[in-house]
C-alpha cells in the first residue's frame, strides 16, 4: 500500500509510449552509457594498481641505496598502505548489485526497538511519531538507559512500550539485550534515538525475511539537517560513499553488516548467538561477523525509508567518528577477527578487512606528513632514483590513483570533499590504530544531538593534531626555503628532491591550510536545522510567506519591517500526516529583520512558549511529516494486506504504555 503524500501533485495527463519512440528508446541508451561508464571505471581502476604495483617494486628493489633506512621504510610502509586501500576500495565498489525491496507477502511481528539514554525529549518524540506511522503492525518499545521520568512520561503519552533496567552494562548492546527477553516479536527493529522512520520502513525491509536464512536487512542512513559539518552539498554527506556505493558492493558478497540503526533482524538469528555482542563497542559490527560465521546471510535496500540527525558540529561529528573507529578495529582483538573467524567465506573476509582498511587512513597521512617534515628539515632522503622514473612510474600512479578514487564513487564523493574529511579524522584515526596496543577502547559515549559550531579559532582548536600538523610544516618549509637563500644553515639537498620536496610541501600546506579555513569558516549557530518550506501564514488580516520552519522559530517573507524585539500573534496552517492539516495559534518574537535585494522584507521570528500540543505538531510536520511529502512512499508491498485487527498503534495495552522494569515490575 502506499500512503497519500501530504502535498498532492499537479495531475498529469496519462499517456502511453508510441512503440519504438524516444521514450522507449532513450532508457536503453541510458542503460548503454550506464554500462560504458562502469567499464571505464574498473578499467582505470586496474591499470591504477598494475602501475602502483610496479612502482612499488622499482620502490623496494632500487631506491633504498643512499637513503635514510627509517625514513625509507617509514614511506614504503605508507606508500603500500596506500595501495593496498586502494586495491580494497575497488573490490568493494567493482560492482553495485540492485538492492531493491522485496515485497511483502508475510505480515510478520515486530517490535520496534528505540534505545535512549540522555536524548533530548523533542528528538524521541519526533522517532516515536514516526513509529507511530509506519504502515506495517509493530509494537514500539522505548528503551531507556537513562532512567528519566520523562521518558516513562512520553512513552505512556504516545501509546508505547517503556522499558528500563537496573544498570546500564554494556551501554547500548546491553540495553537491546535485555530488551530481548521481554518481546516475542519474530523480527525485531533497532533505530537510534534520533532516526525518525518514514512509513514504508518496515515494508521495505521485511520482504527479505522470507528467506529463512536471512538474519539482518539494513538500509541507508539519510539526515534530515543538512547544515550538518558531514553535509558538502544538499543531500550529499559524508557517508553517502559508503551507504551508496559500499553496501551495494557489500551485497554481491554477503557481506553487509549492521549499522547500529536503520535496521531489521530476525530475533531468532540474534538468540543463536547469544545476543547482541558486548565484547566491543561495536556492538553491530561485531554482531554481523558473528552471524556471518553461524552461516547466517545479510541484505541490504538502497532506499531511503529513514531521516536522522547528522551530528551537528564538529565535536560530535569527531566523537562519533572515534568511537566508531576504536570499537571496530578493536575487532582485530577477539576471536572474529576477519582474518581468522569461522566460516567466512574469502570475499566476505576481504570485504570486511577494506572496511577496517578506512582507518589506517589516518596513520597513512601523518607518517608521510611526518616523513616530508624531517625530509624538509634534515636534508636526510627517504629514496634515491633518476628524475625521469619518477615522471614515469611515481607521477601516472599518483593521477591514476586520483583518478580511480573519483570515478569509483560514481559522483557520491570528490576528491576535495574526500580529502577534506580525511584531514580532519587524521588524528582520531590515528589515535584508533594506536589503541590497538592499549588493553582498553574507553567507554561508550552517545553522539550529542545538536550542539552549535561558533567557527574561527576555536573550532580549528578542536583539531589538535591537524593544526600542529600545519604548523610544523609550514615551519620546515620556511626554514628550507630560508636554507636555499641563504639565510640559514641546513644540511644541502640535490637540485631535483629540493624542488620536489618544497612543491610537495608548499602543496599539502595548501590543502591543509584550505581544510582548516573551510572548518574554521563553518558556523553552526542554530541547534535546530530549519526546514525550508514554501507555506502561507497569517498575522492579523494579513497573509505572509513562510520560507522555513523548525520547532523554536520561522522564516518569514513580509511586505513591512516590524521593530526587532516585537510580539505579534502568527497563524500557522500545516499539513499533516494523515487527516486534516493543523491550525497553530502561535506567539512569535521577531529576532531579525532585513530587505532582500528583490524589495521583500525577510524576518526571522522565533516561537515564543508554544504549547506542548503545538510543539508535537512542529515536530510532527518537520521530521515526519516533510521528509514523506518530499519522499514519497515505495510502491505496494505486495499481496497480503495488513489486517486491520492488527493494530498500527505500538501499544499493547489499550489503555496506554505497559511499562517493565527489573528493579520494579509494573503494568500501567
Amino acid at each position: 500500500m502506499k500512503r497519500s503524500n501530504p502535498f498532492p501533485a499537479e495531475e498529469q495527463p496519462a499517456t502511453e509510449p508510441i512503440a519504438g519512440s524516444a521514450s522507449e528508446v532513450a532508457p536503453v541508451e541510458a542503460a548503454g552509457r550506464a554500462d560504458d561508464g562502469e567499464l571505464t571505471l574498473r578499467i582505470v581502476a586496474v591499470i591504477a594498481l598494475l602501475w602502483g604495483a610496479l612502482y612499488l617494486v622499482w620502490r623496494i628493489g632500487w631506491t633504498w641505496q643512499g637513503a635514510n633506512p627509517v625514513l625509507y621504510a617509514v614511506l614504503l610502509v605508507a606508500e603500500v598502505v596506500g595501495w593496498v586501500s586502494l586495491a580494497l576500495y575497488a573490490f568493494l565498489a567493482w560492482r553495485r548489485v540492485p538492492c531493491d525491496p522485496v515485497p511483502v507477502t508475510t505480515v510478520r511481528s515486530v517490535d520496534v526497538l528505540v534505545p535512549t539514554y540522555d536524548e533530548p525529549v523533542e528528538v524521541l518524540q519526533a522517532t516515536l511519531l514516526g513509529c507511530a506511522a509506519l504502515e506495517h503492525p509493530h509494537r514500539t518499545w522505548l528503551l531507556d538507559d537513562g532512567h528519566r521520568t520523562e521518558m516513562a512520561e512520553l512513552a505512556r503519552d504516545m501509546g508505547v512500550n517503556y522499558l528500563t533496567r537496573p544498570d546500564n552494562s554494556h551501554a547500548k548492546a546491553g540495553n537491546i539485550n535485555h530488551a530481548l527477553a521481554h518481546v516475542d516479536g519474530e523480527l525485531v527493529a533497532v533505530l537510534d534515538a534520533d532516526h525518525v522512520p518514514l512509513p514504508d520502513f518496515l515494508d521495505a525491509l521485511v520482504g527479505h525475511f522470507d528467506d529463512p536464512d536471512v538474519a539482518l536487512v539494513q538500509a541507508p542512513h539519510e539526515f534530515s539537517n543538512l547544515d550538518s559539518v558531514q553535509h558538502t552539498s544538499g543531500e550529499v554527506h559524508e557517508q553517502s560513499l559508503f551507504f551508496r556505493v559500499i553496501c551495494p558492493g557489500k551485497e554481491r558478497n554477503d557481506s553487509v553488516f549492521w549499522c547500529g540503526s536503520g535496521t531489521v533482524l530476525r530475533r531468532s538469528a540474534l538468540m543463536d548467538i547469544g545476543g547482541v555482542c558486548t565484547t566491543t563497542i561495536a556492538e553491530d559490527f561485531h554482531t554481523t561477523i558473528m552471524l556471518h560465521s553461524r552461516g547466517w546471510k545479510t541484505r541490504y535496500v538502497d532506499e531511503t525509508v529513514l531521516l536522522g540527525l547528522a551530528p551537528h558540529d564538529i565535536d560530535s561529528f569527531l566523537l562519533q567518528r572515534s568511537r566508531w573507529a576504536r570499537g571496530n578495529l578493536r575487532v582485530m582483538w577477539t576471536r572474529e577477527n576477519p582474518f581468522w573467524a569461522r566460516r567466512l567465506s574469502p570475499s566476505q573476509r576481504l570485504s570486511y578487512l577494506g572496511s577496517l582498511s578506512h582507518y589506517f587512513g589516518g596513520p597513512q597521512r601523518l607518517a608521510m606528513l611526518a616523513v616530508l617534515c624531517v625530509t624538509l628539515l634534515t636534508g636526510l632522503l627517504p629514496l634515491y632514483g633518476r628524475p625521469v622514473l619518477f615522471a614515469v612510474l611515481w607521477a601516472p600512479w599518483v593521477a591514476l590513483s586520483l583518478l580511480a578514487t573519483k570515478l569509483l564513487g560514481r559522483g557520491h564523493v570528490g576528491p576535495i570533499s574526500a580529502t577534506r574529511f580525511g584531514w580532519m579524522t587524521m588524528g582520531i584515526y590515528s589515535g584508533a590504530v594506536m589503541g590497538l596496543l592499549l588493553p582498553a577502547v574507553g567507554g561508550f559515549k552517545v553522539t550529542p544531538k545538536g550542539g552549535v559550531d561558533p567557527g574561527g579559532v576555536s573550532v580549528i582548536r578542536r583539531l589538535p593534531t591537524l593544526a600542529l600538523s600545519a604548523a610544523v610544516l609550514l615551519s620546515c618549509v620556511v626554514a628550507r626555503a630560508a636554507a636555499t637563500a641563504g639565510w640559514a644553515e641546513l644540511r644541502s639537498m640535490p637540485r631535483f628532491a629540493l624542488v620536489a620536496t618544497l612543491a610537495i610541501g608548499l602543496f599539502e600546506l595548501s590543502v591543509i591550510s584550505s581544510v582548516l579555513v573551510s572548518v574554521g569558516g563553518h558556523r553552526q549557530l542554530r541547534s535546530d536545522f530549519r526546514v525550508p518550506v514554501d507555506l502561507a501564514a497569517r498575522i492579523g488580516e494579513t497573509v505572509v510567506k513562510v520560507s522555513d520552519v523548525t520547532l523554536s522559530g520561522a522564516g518569514l517573507v513580509v511586505d513591512s519591517p516590524r521593530p526587532v524585539g516585537s510580539i505579534f500573534a502568527l497563524e500557522l496552517r500545516l499539513p499533516a500526516l494523515e487527516g486534516p492539516r493543523h491550525d497553530l495559534s502561535l506567539r512569535a518574537r521577531v529576532r531579525s529583520c532585513s530587505r532582500a535585494p528583490d524589495g521583500t522584507v525577510r524576518m526571522g521570528v522565533e516561537f515564543v512558549r508554544p504549547s506542548p500540543e503545538n510543539v508535537e505538531r512542529l515536530i510532527e510536520f518537520s521530521r515526519v511529516t516533510m521528509p514523506t511529502g518530499e519522499r514519497g512512499t515505495l510502491e505496494g508491498a505486495g499481496s497480503v494486506s495488513h489486517a486491520s485487527s492488527l493494530t498500527r498503534s505500538t501499544s499493547v495495552e489499550a489503555s496506554g504504555a505497559s511499562e517493565v522494569s527489573d528493579a520494579s515490575p509494573k503494568a500501567s
